[in-house]
């Protein structure tokens, strides 16, 4: 049995599974031969063994996919030389009542604007979804490994939640890593298609990548040592480019992880500041659940040894269709027409991979 019969295989069958690669590693699928439990937030980090897939929400159950069988599989050879042009996605059609418009979004943006100036808020990030009809779960496969040819630099990973779909991601963002004492995050925020003439970055761009920053290192500072934050670079993820910060820190002895990943999710980034209340603007706000957008995933080997990733450009793929997730971080420089087309960018080219 090939890979690609073995993945379709446990999506006929209703069977747990997670399909990863991060960066420079060979892709692993791991199965559950047993049917999938909710277990109650927060994740113990230093209990649990397997692969977590956490919500948005800090109130909704999170998975946990135990390893009863993995495999190590080589990388594809596709390059991005085999994706179809952006343009061949405008014959992706469908809406559901999940979808917005842009009138319905951009007034929203306004609005938090608003409450941003006024000094309610720092920053907000809001989303929004685009359904797109057709099996194409069916592909999930190739979807997969066009992911990873496309996004080199990125976590790929592929989910089957039986009853919450088959999630997908390509994301450029690190939540948490830890090789025994040792940590590792990102400050990721600011997006654009890919300067190729060197153009600087605008102050709005700029201003939410320091927002995430700021926020991360006096996050950190509660709960870490030795905190060592390079200088801001451009990162490109596909046909879009971001500013990121690498920062690193030591987990002091008889340090809880799990305190420190309930202080950093959701981060800026997903979420905006302040935390509770740019949290609460966007459940009062965005009109639609999350559910693992914006969440976290990632292979916990034990309590010394994580990878775990913020759930971005992604994807809930189930037998009807497609659902496709992208947000923008507002903050009092923010343009809503701007804000609106940054999103519809995002979903575009997530789009080119159900090609």
């Amino acid at each position: 049995m090939t890979i690609k019969e073995l993945i379709q295989n446990c999506i006929e069958r209703h069977l747990p599974f997670f399909c990863y690669r991060r960066p420079s590693h060979p892709i692993r699928f791991g199965i559950q031969t047993s049917p999938l439990e909710a277990h109650e937030q927060p994740v113990n980090l230093d209990k649990v063994h397997g692969y977590v897939v956490a919500p948005f929400s800090a109130n909704a159950p999170y998975y946990l996919i135990k390893e009863d069988g993995t495999v190590d599989i080589e990388h594809p050879q596709l390059t991005e030389d085999d994706l179809p042009d952006l343009s061949a996605t405008a014959e992706l059609k469908g809406k559901d009542s999940k979808d917005i418009d842009r009138v319905s979004y951009t007034k929203k943006v306004a609005e938090a604007i608003e409450k941003i100036k006024e000094g309610a808020l720092n920053k907000v990030v809001y989303s929004h979804t685009e359904h797109i009809d057709g099996a194409y779960i069916e592909n999930a496969v190739q979807i997969f490994s066009k992911l990873s040819a496309a996004y080199p630099q990125a976590y790929i990973a592929m989910v089957n939640l039986p009853g919450n779909g088959l999630w997908m991601c390509a994301t450029p963002e690190l939540l948490l890593y830890r090789n025994g004492q040792d940590l590792q995050t990102i400050a990721l925020a600011g997006t654009r298609r890919i300067q190729v003439d060197g153009t600087p970055w605008d102050e709005k761009n700029k201003e939410e990548q320091q927002i995430v920053e700021r926020y991360i290192v006096n996050t950190l500072r509660q709960h870490c040592t030795s905190i060592n934050v390079t200088p801001v670079t451009t990162t490109r993820a596909g046909h879009l480019e971001h500013l990121l910060t690498r920062i690193g820190m030591k987990m002091p002895v008889g340090q809880s992880a799990e305190n420190l990943l309930k202080a950093l999710h959701p981060t800026p980034a997903v979420g905006g500041t302040p935390k509770q209340e740019s949290y609460e603007a966007i459940l009062a706000q965005e009109g639609y659940d999350r559910e693992f957008y914006s969440g976290f995933l990632g292979h916990i080997s034990d309590e010394n040894h994580f990878a775990l990733y913020v759930n971005l450009r992604c994807m809930k793929l189930t037998p009807k269709g497609t659902t496709l997730y992208a947000g923008g971080g507002i903050t009092a420089d923010s343009d809503p027409l701007t804000e609106w087309e940054e999103t519809k960018m995002k979903l575009e080219t997530l789009k080119r991979f159900l090609n």
